[in-house]
Parts: C-alpha cells; sequence; structure tokens
C-alpha cells in the first residue's frame, strides 16, 4: 500500500469518473445555484482551482484520464496503442467490475477506448444517424412522416428504439438521459468493487437540451435546425451570426449544464440508494472548455488559452489532506495515479502523473497536434509558454489576476523553468503523422462532421 493510500480518509473501494465534454470551469463553479449536483460533490469534496487539461480537445485530453499518458506520448494522437497503459485493464487486474457509457466517436471502440472494460456502451450505432436525419425533431405519434414510413416498411419499432438513444438532440450523441440510466442499470448489477466511467456530451455543441431546460433560458422556440447551422457558421463564419443568435447558443450552452447537472444527481442518488456513496472516489471533471469570441475565437482551436485548458475538477471521498492541495497546480494526468493511491494498488511505471498528494507541481505540460506538426504548451500559476509548430511560432504570455497578457519577455526569469519543460519535451516526442480521415469511415465520420471536428 502506497503512503497516499495510507491517508485515505474513507474506506474506499470503487471509483466513478464522471466527465463532461466541453464544459468549462468558470461556468461550473460560478453559475446558477441550480447546480445541485456540482454543489452536493463541492460540499462533500474538496474543489481545485488550479486543475488544467492536457490539451485543448477530447483527443489530448482523454489519454491522460483514461491511459496516464501524456496525448503525444506512444506515437501521438489516433486510436490508443497497445503500448499505451489503460486504467481500466489495471484496475479490472486488481479485481474491480470496470464499465464505460459515452457516445463521443473520439472516445469509441473505433479508437481501442474499450479496451480493460467489462461493459463498453458508446452507442455507434449506423441506426442512430439514421434516425437523427429522419427525424431531427423527434419522433410524435402525429409526425406524418412516420406514418408514411410504418406503412410502407413497418419500421415503426425498430426506429423508435434507435431513436430512444437519441431522444430530444441533434443526435450526433446520446442525451444524458440514456447514459444514465444505463449507467445506474450497470450500477445495480455490480456487487464486487467497480470502475465506473460516465462521459456526457450535452454540453458539447451542438446543445439541445429538453424543452424544459431551453425554456428556463429563452431560447425554448430554437430549432434544432438552427442550432446546427448556427453552430457549422460560429465554427468557419462567426462574423456571419448575429449577436442574437451567438447569445442563443449561449444560453443552449448554459441549459445543457444544467440539464446534464440534473442527470448525474440521479447517479449521485443511486449510489446513495445502494449505500456506496461514501465508499466510492467520486471524480468530476471535464476534458477542455469553449471559446465564445474571447481572443476572438469560438470552439476550441489548437491554442492553449485558459478557457480550453482550464477545467473544473472536484474530488469527493478522496484521501486526507487533499484539501490542502486545491489551490495547487492538477493535470488530469494526475487522476490514474491517485485511483490507484486510494485503492492501494501500485501504479504502473508507464504512468506519467503524479499522485495529486504526493508532490506539488510547479507547471502541467498540455499538447495537441494537427498533420505531424505540433504544439506543446507549460504552464505555471502565472505562465505560459508555447512552442507552436503549427503556426511556426512560440509564445510567452503572463496569466495574474485573470489577466491575458500575449508576447510577455521571453527573457523574463520566471520563465526559465517551463521552457525548459517545453523543450525537453518536445526533444521526446516522436509523433505520428495520420490524418483523422483515414482513421474513421461511415457513420462515425458522419457523427464527427456534425460534432464539428472534421
Amino acid at each position: 500500500m502506497s503512503e497516499s493510500a495510507e491517508q485515505t480518509a474513507r474506506n474506499v473501494e470503487n471509483i466513478l469518473l464522471i466527465t463532461v465534454d466541453s464544459l468549462r470551469y468558470d461556468l461550473t463553479l460560478t453559475s446558477s445555484p441550480q447546480l445541485s449536483a456540482i454543489e452536493r460533490l463541492s460540499e462533500d469534496g474538496v474543489s481545485f482551482e488550479h486543475a488544467y487539461a492536457t490539451g485543448p480537445g477530447t483527443t489530448p485530453s482523454f489519454p491522460a484520464m483514461l491511459t496516464g499518458t501524456l496525448p503525444l506520448s506512444y506515437g501521438g494522437l489516433g486510436p490508443l496503442t497497445d503500448e499505451r497503459p489503460r486504467v481500466a485493464s489495471n484496475l479490472r487486474d486488481a479485481g474491480l467490475t470496470t464499465g464505460g457509457f459515452q457516445s463521443n466517436p473520439f472516445l469509441s471502440r473505433h479508437f481501442n477506448y474499450n479496451v480493460g472494460f467489462d461493459t463498453f456502451e458508446d452507442y455507434q450505432n449506423p441506426l442512430m444517424g439514421i434516425a437523427t436525419k429522419i427525424f431531427p425533431r423527434g419522433i410524435e405519434l402525429s409526425n406524418p412522416q412516420m406514418k408514411k414510413i410504418d406503412e410502407v416498411f413497418h419500421l415503426t419499432d425498430i426506429i423508435k428504439k434507435t431513436y430512444e438513444l437519441v431522444k430530444g438532440k441533434p443526435r450526433p450523441y446520446v442525451n444524458a438521459e440514456t447514459i444514465t440510466t444505463d449507467a445506474i442499470n450497470w450500477l445495480d448489477d455490480a456487487d464486487d468493487s467497480f470502475f465506473g466511467w460516465v462521459h456526457y456530451m450535452d454540453v458539447h455543441h451542438p446543445c439541445y437540451p429538453p424543452e424544459q431546460y431551453r425554456a428556463q433560458f429563452d431560447v425554448a422556440d430554437i430549432s434544432q435546425t438552427d442550432v446546427s447551422e448556427w453552430y457549422s457558421q460560429l465554427l468557419t463564419q462567426p462574423e456571419t451570426l448575429s449577436k442574437d443568435e451567438i447569445d442563443s447558443l449561449r444560453r443552449l450552452y448554459d441549459a445543457a449544464v444544467l440539464y446534464t447537472d440534473d442527470q448525474i444527481n440521479r447517479l449521485l442518488d443511486k449510489l446513495s440508494e445502494m449505500n456506496r456513496y461514501e465508499d466510492t472516489l467520486i471524480v468530476y471533471t471535464s476534458d477542455h472548455g469553449e471559446l465564445f469570441g474571447e481572443h476572438g475565437a469560438y470552439g476550441k482551436p489548437r491554442r492553449m488559452y485558459d478557457e480550453l485548458l482550464h477545467i473544473p475538477l472536484i474530488i469527493t471521498n478522496g484521501p486526507e489532506g487533499l484539501s490542502e492541495y486545491s489551490s495547487e497546480l492538477v493535470s488530469l494526468l494526475d487522476l490514474p495515479p491517485l485511483f490507484h493511491n486510494v485503492l492501494g494498488v501500485e501504479s504502473p511505471h508507464k504512468y506519467e502523473g503524479q499522485g495529486i498528494t504526493d508532490t506539488k507541481r510547479e507547471f502541467i505540460i498540455a499538447e495537441h497536434e494537427m498533420d505531424g506538426e505540433v504544439i506543446v504548451a507549460a504552464r505555471s500559476k502565472d505562465l505560459l509558454f508555447e512552442v507552436d509548430k503549427i503556426r511556426n511560432e512560440d509564445r510567452l504570455s503572463s496569466i495574474k489576476n485573470g489577466e491575458f497578457v500575449e508576447n510577455y519577455q521571453k527573457d523574463a526569469p520566471d520563465s526559465e523553468d517551463i521552457q525548459q519543460a517545453v523543450l525537453n519535451r518536445l526533444s521526446n516526442l516522436d509523433v505520428n503523422t495520420r490524418r483523422l480521415e483515414d482513421e474513421v469511415e461511415g457513420d462515425v465520420q458522419d457523427r464527427l462532421e456534425d460534432l464539428g471536428y472534421l
């Protein structure tokens, strides 16, 4: 048993990793008090002020959480290679039942994220794409198109069943209710200690939560078609959108945050009902944030802005002394060692992070890649240094008291360590040049396009 594990305040037997795609730090901790799940976890646990993703998107962030490695290690982005360690495999070998529930194509079995999970639901069903295109507004008894198809092909039951996976969404992904229900059903059958991962896509654009949530933010009358079209414009020609349209997208985002929070509450209620809440390490976090006009950009460009890297992190039922690190730098890379520590299971040497309570970080590393060209950054509490091979430039920025100042003097004496850290990382990289289009096809590629990835 490791030293960190001996500090565990409670007898932790299970781990539940809850991730919300595209959730910004500031929206999580400073928004409406209606976010009861976040408040509940914060009251019972520790909220971290300076937690950061390992990249500005899904593909460079999840290798940290589920393999304990930086995204550009082991050949770089793309399907996870066999050489990477797997958190799910390691914890399953330690005797835990493992289950994963998510619908991001980048995190699907097509990208080898299913390895190590006894149960893995990624909803990569071609019929979901068909249901999305035929029924962009949903299946209703009065839907004439539905009646016509049923009269000819008698496919109502099949399509309805498929549509239930994506009910209420513009449908590149399944909704939070479905994810939660399936995770709850899995928990019902999990007699042993478990490692569960639940990933919600509803906060990822194009956001379209159920009507009752849209109504709370005065966007109930906006159609899914509008949302999809506006989101495409936002990524390619934001200047063509009006201020009201951009404001509506932001309010839809907020509504999706609230909807997802309510679904997470269902999951927490289930743990309490099973008397497994207090013996479960619950980690709530995100893979990256989202730009809403900051720095003159939208979405998630390949830059290391705080609006993209700074993510919420709440750890409930963690080791004693964890609160002493709430204002320290934490990387998503540090979660796998934490999982092992609280269970008293030795961490693999391949993990590249550190236990949160082991030592205090001086900086975090973040990186990304495009067509073989990389961007690598190191961020301390006050400075950000980026070597950007994509744009063929390097940048030192100051981040103090919430103010971002680009083109900071590069000879600043307090920047030597983070500059050297980036150069060291670059010297160790061996990135394969792989195009995403070569990795996916068919329905998976269509859904990635709908999500704005391609």
